[in-house]
């Protein structure tokens, strides 16, 4: 059977006192609604119909990419459940065949595989409906699943609404439906705005067609994966769960994490087997990192691409770069703007590099800044060199050769090119090209006056007269 999906992403979620949809508020770097998205694709829907509302433009902005995906508006966001899916009843027409899923956008925690395995029970069990439920010891708070004698299921009832033998009842709603769609698009013209509230139910849908005697049922599910995202406190409680997950399939796959609860990786990085993850490290965005690999203590990889055998030392930070296999960055390091780290390459203590392609077997170990330069293989940059690369107005290049020496202390004013086997003496001011095996000083001359210390001439005076 096709299916189709509908998210539910209309509301503006008063309690994140938020300026922004709630469904778009991130979660291991992906807007919340991803994740409902995510568990869709697991039934290879035609299409998923996302209901919009609240700052709908911000919606659309993060969903617009993905595959599949139509916008439908909900004028009232407060209309209800059941007004909210109505919007998307002209692409229901359109697939009156099919089943519809229906998800909440602000519930993020639902697996993919959950998702498929109730909606098998649906199709296995010839279903007119399906409500996914959980069971709780306590359910205060939660719609009941009223079913009848024979068991069959009846009736969602709110908790406000039930009778006190119908709040005894542990099984609750979880918020998530599979409908037949053509059996869907005849109840929804049956709807009624809440007499106490004015919204729209989609439980009522549900005892509309048990009453008619169609055929409905649940699937119980882990409550946890059932749980919504109503303020920021649940907002973190939930990227906990899902970044357990994540350090979870990590560790299976053959990934070392060392006191995973102070790591966070977000959900697109990937590491491969055989890596340490020390504490306190910091995965974003589309990081990939090797196998065999090292990421220190309190790092940060950010959009950074690690090859196999690469220690990233602790407190390093690397951005928007790559940093080839059996490199070495850190401690205390910042690579970031596109950098290239070569095969081999070591990038040490407080060394910074912007926009800068460093060759293998190349060495910058302390206290160094290189940007917008492309170094070649095999070259030596000693401490406390810097590459002026901004003349306050304009950025320029600097280029040096393989096998070049750049002594400690020198500064490189680019635009300037070093040539291979060049050597800059320690301490040297760099303002032209450097010719390939040609020495480069530039010193001024140095004077020693004896007996001139200042310090020592003060001291006397102080001291009146003695001589140390």
């Amino acid at each position: 059977m096709e299916v189709l999906g509908v998210i539910l992403a209309a509301g503006k979620g008063t309690r994140f006192k938020s300026e922004r949809p709630k469904v778009v508020h991130r979660l291991l770097g992906k807007p919340m609604v991803f994740y409902p998205y995510r568990a869709l694709l697991a039934l290879d829907p035609i299409k998923v119909a996302v209901i919009v509302g609240h700052r709908a433009e911000v919606v659309k902005e993060e969903l617009g990419n993905y595959p599949k995906v139509e916008f439908f508006y909900q004028e009232n966001p407060k209309g209800g459940t059941g007004d909210a899916v109505s919007k998307a009843r002209p692409l229901l027409e359109r697939y009156p065949d099919s089943a519809t899923v229906v998800l909440n956008g602000d519930s993020p925690l639902l697996r993919p595989e959950t998702l498929k395995a109730g909606f098998e029970r649906f199709l296995k069990e010839n279903l007119d409906a399906l409500i996914f439920t959980a069971e709780l010891e306590d359910p205060t708070g939660y719609g009941r699943i009223v079913r009848d004698g024979s068991g069959r299921v009846v009736a969602v009832v709110e908790e406000k609404d039930a009778t006190e033998e119908e709040r005894r009842i542990k099984e609750v709603n979880g918020g998530f439906y599979v409908f037949k769609t053509d059996l869907l698009l005849e109840v929804l013209k049956e709807l009624k705005p809440s007499p106490a509230t004015g919204e729209v139910y989609l439980t009522d849908a549900v005892k509309i067609l048990a009453e008619r005697g169609f055929k409905v049922d649940t699937y119980r599910a882990p409550f946890e994966e059932l749980l919504g995202v109503n303020d920021r406190v649940q907002l973190a409680e939930a990227e906990k769960v899902l970044l357990r997950r994540k350090i979870e399939s990590l560790q299976r796959e053959g990934v070392t994490v060392r006191l995973p609860e102070t790591v966070y990786v977000e959900w697109d990085a990937v590491v491969g087997r055989d890596t340490e993850i020390e504490p306190h490290a910091v995965l974003r965005g589309n990081t990939s990192v090797g196998k065999n690999c090292v990421i220190g203590a309190g790092s940060v990889l950010e959009n950074a691409k690690v090859g196999d055998g690469v220690r990233i030392l602790p407190y390093s930070f690397v951005s928007d770069s790559e940093v080839k296999s059996g490199a070495v960055v850190g401690p205390f390091a910042r690579i970031r703007n596109g950098c290239v780290v070569g095969e081999g390459a070591e990038v040490g203590n407080f060394v910074e590099m912007k926009a800068t392609a460093f060759g293998g077997g190349s060495k910058a170990k302390h206290l160094a800044y290189l940007g917008d330069a492309t170094v070649g293989e095999g070259v030596n940059v000693g401490a406390g060199v810097v590459f002026a690369n901004y003349d306050g107005v304009e950025k320029h290049p600097t280029k040096v050769g393989d096998r070049a020496f750049i002594g400690s202390n020198s500064l490189i004013i680019a635009p300037c090119e070093l040539g291979e086997w060049s050597f800059v003496a320690g301490g040297s001011v760099v303002n032209r090209s450097v010719p390939p095996r040609a020495l480069a000083v530039s010193r001024p001359e140095l004077k020693i006056l004896e007996n001139k210390n200042p310090i020592l001439k003060k001291r006397k005076k102080s001291d009146k007269g003695s001589n140390p």
